[in-house]
């Protein structure tokens, strides 16, 4: 495989890293920012959903056009850093409409708002997986998504303690605001940082060939199981600060900042495990695992109490966010070099965020008005995670070594 010579890996992996903190931080936010409407804003629960279902729906679509649009161009780094700058931007608006008054004025500005923020984060993950798929060996690229995921959970388990830690000392909105400038920082540095990077040749070359390659049935099937595991996932990750404030009665505090910050830092050391995992076994038994994990922690999380609770809500996000390593690393088996950004744009956006749409509207659609069943709405979401993990086996093996594009045998 012909690698990029411009800027090292390890250049590479270090400002896609900073870019995976500072995107994934922001998304983690965007339930809390829905919670904290909710609650402060005597908002109906159908918001939780509307920012949800803006946010994801928008990413969802742009994931894919994203990814073919840099598979063509040569400032993928740029484009990267360009995406971080626009979901930064986004929680500015935020901060303005968290001032407006509970109403259809409200909820129409934090709707559009949450669109710009989704397609701000449809840059990141499959450009940022391209980079680092092109940048490290086959012995070593499991690993490298391992360590790129691991920032982007850190940035997960940082920004919601940090934004109500920040809050205590001024306001919601200030906090917001201090944040978003610094991101805007990160942007800039990754912008610099990657200036850099060429894409190698891969050999292949026009749009024609790149959709063709993409739209295979192995991938279209990867395309719809992820779509169900990221439903049942999110579906629970989303409405859970709201399930924390309401259900457990904790209220907006410390206890929910520390709870969300368990829920990611149990992902860390889950993302260098599968990323390990899927360099020596087969990677469509892997993500099969992650899934069945998560499902069995959901269960026995709204089974239990106190620390067992902690416990095994860190369980679910060792397992439900190792997406980046497992998923990202098995579709450069079905696909050839020359199309991984646009596959990944695919299963990235329509699959994994196509199902982050559908699962916080599941939950919405068995708990109604009220948060009585929402311990109902999360234990038929973990059936369904389950459900996920038994089919995933059943793929077919792919037979693209996922970088010069040899074949291997299929399984």
């Amino acid at each position: 495989m012909e690698r990029s010579r411009s800027i090292s890996r390890w250049h590479a992996l270090a400002f896609t890293s900073l870019g995976h903190l500072v995107n994934d931080g922001w998304v983690t936010l965007i339930p809390l920012i829905a919670d904290i409407i909710e609650n402060q804003k005597q908002a109906p629960p159908v918001v939780v959903t509307l920012i949800s279902v803006s946010f994801y729906s928008s990413s969802a679509l742009l994931n894919f056009f994203v990814g073919h649009l840099a598979s063509r161009s040569g400032s993928q780094g740029r484009m990267m850093a360009s995406g971080i700058a626009i979901i930064s931007l986004s929680f500015l608006g935020f901060d303005l409409a968290l001032g407006f008054p509970n109403g259809g004025l409200l909820y129409f500005a934090v709707a559009c708002v949450a669109v710009v923020a989704g397609f701000g984060s449809a840059f990141y993950h499959p450009i940022a997986a391209s980079i680092v798929q092109t940048s490290f060996g086959l012995s070593t690229r499991g690993r490298a998504m391992g360590v790129n995921g691991s920032m982007g959970v850190l940035g997960s388990a940082i920004f919601p303690p940090l934004f109500l830690a920040i809050a205590l000392l001024i306001s919601q909105r200030d906090t917001l605001a201090l944040m978003s400038v610094c991101a805007l920082g990160g942007a800039a540095a990754i912008w610099f940082g990657l200036n850099g990077y060429k894409k190698p040749e891969s050999g292949s070359s026009g749009q024609s060939a790149g959709i063709r390659a993409v739209l295979t049935r192995k991938l279209v099937t990867l395309t719809a199981i992820t779509a169900v595991r990221s439903a049942a996932n999110t579906g629970v990750s989303v409405w859970l600060p709201t399930y924390i404030t309401f259900v457990r009665g904790e209220g907006v505090g410390s206890i929910l900042g520390l709870t969300i910050a368990a829920t990611y830092l149990g992902a860390i050391p889950g993302q260098m495990l599968f990323g390990v995992l899927v360099e020596r076994l087969d990677k469509r038994y892997v993500l099969g695992l992650s899934s069945a994990g998560a499902g069995l922690a959901v269960l026995g999380y709204i089974a239990t109490q106190g620390y067992v609770a902690i416990a095994l809500i860190t369980m679910f996000g060792f397992f439900s966010y190792s997406t980046f390593p497992t998923l990202l690393s098995l579709t450069s088996d079905y696909v050839p070099q020359s199309s991984w950004t646009t596959a990944n744009g695919l299963v990235w956006g329509l699959g994994l965020m196509g199902g982050n749409v559908i699962g916080p509207a599941i939950t919405l659609l068995v708990i109604g008005n009220g948060y009585a069943r929402m311990n109902l709405a999360f234990a038929i979401l973990a059936i369904l995670g389950l459900a996920g993990a038994v089919v995933t086996p059943l793929m077919k093996k792919g037979k693209y070594s996922g970088g010069s594009g040899e074949e291997k045998e299929d399984g």
